[in-house]
């Protein structure tokens, strides 16, 4: 993995890749998701882990 690589940015584009809607708030600190309500850059990668859209941290050999 390189040093500029951003798992919520990698969320983000396999999500809109999908078809769904990403808005940030001010502060890119929560994201909404289709005008449903807001959660963390957490959660947005579990949900871009759990449709399958993202790979999971792996390990390092």
């Amino acid at each position: 993995m390189t040093e500029n690589y951003d798992p919520t940015l990698e969320a983000i584009v396999a999500l809109q890749a999908h078809g769904h809607t990403i808005e940030p708030d001010e502060k890119f600190e929560h994201w909404q998701i289709d005008g449903r309500e807001w959660v963390s850059h957490d959660d947005l990668l579990t949900l871009a882990l759990r449709l399958g859209l993202v790979d999971g941290p792996g390990l390092v050999q």
